[in-house]
């Protein structure tokens, strides 16, 4: 998956999730106001972070690796459903006092906690298996800061949706109406989704990008200490289908904030611009490395 089409299903998948959420809202609340808004605030939290997950998944492991996608989307619904509903009940809380601001800042808080929920697996993964966190740390900030834009944005919109609607028919509550709600549903949504896709691709440090050889295409940020390739279901880039390639071929390592390329020992070696790779050897923006059939082009953006 290219980082466009990342961006594009994470917007996509945002605005649905929100919509479902808004319908499985109204069918499914309390009546009081705390409760009404916690509930829905649950509804859409919980269904943004399966969609964004699964997104996320997809595009970072293989369908062969479906116990670890399960886990990771496992751990975003439960971590976006508790957001959502904290998200909701502070914010008609804050609503009550401070109209608008207090409706954006809910938001804005559901926003931040769907976007702690894509990163939260990888970094539990990494300090319960006592392993260098920095690469997940940075994926979490950038979840954080993607949601808390996309929330804020989305409330503001929600909002200007909310008062624009009730306008034109004059009614008093935006409740007595379908139409305001839903499109500020999925709006915020789409936001969210759109701001944390945005902020992983534009915020990214270092990636890879397969220029030849089976999924030609796809594009993967180096957010881990280690990046292993090869045609194990365990290697996070997997290029499978070539008998060239080791079940573990070759690993990308950062070290001392720059990245090395290893080869795995492999009979049919790894090249880094046509020259075999022997022990480690670093690696530069622009450089092709070619592992079987499959040539992998490695970018890192200029570090100030």
């Amino acid at each position: 998956m290219s980082f466009r089409l990342f961006i594009y299903y994470c917007a996509l998948c945002g605005g649905w999730a929100a919509f479902v959420g808004w319908g499985l809202g109204r069918l499914i609340s309390p009546t009081n106001a705390y409760g009404n808004a916690g509930i829905k605030g649950m509804w859409l939290g919980m269904l943004i972070a399966l969609g964004l997950s699964l997104v996320d998944a997809v595009w970072n492991l293989s369908l062969k690796q479906m116990g670890q996608v399960i886990q990771r989307v496992g751990v975003a619904v439960l971590v976006g459903c508790v957001g959502g509903l904290i998200g909701g009940i502070i914010g008609q809380a804050f609503f009550s006092f401070l109209g608008m601001i207090g409706f954006v800042v809910g938001w804005t808080l559901t926003g931040l906690l769907v976007g702690t929920s894509i990163g939260v697996f990888e970094m539990l993964s990494g300090v319960i298996r006592q392993q260098d966190v920095q690469g997940a740390k940075k994926k979490l900030m950038k979840a954080l800061i993607g949601g808390t834009a996309g929330g804020a944005i989305g409330g503001v919109l929600a909002w200007l949706f909310r008062s624009m609607w009730m306008g034109v028919f004059k009614v008093d509550s935006a409740e007595e109406l379908w139409s305001p709600t839903a499109w500020g549903f999925v709006v915020l949504g789409m936001c969210i989704g759109l701001l944390i896709g945005l902020a992983q691709v534009i915020l990214k440090e270092a990636w890879v990008k397969v220029e030849k050889g089976r999924r030609a295409g796809r594009e993967m940020i180096l957010s881990k200490e280690q990046t292993t390739i090869g045609r194990a279901e365990s290697c996070d880039i997997g290029l499978f289908g070539d008998n060239q390639i080791e079940r573990m071929h070759a690993k990308i390592v950062m070290a001392g904030n720059r990245y090395f390329l290893e080869d795995a020992a492999t009979p049919a070696g790894t090249y880094v611009n046509e020259q075999r790779v022997v022990g480690r050897v670093p690696l530069q923006s622009g450089d092709m490395i070619r592992v079987g059939a499959s040539v992998l082009c490695f970018r890192e953006k200029q570090k100030r």
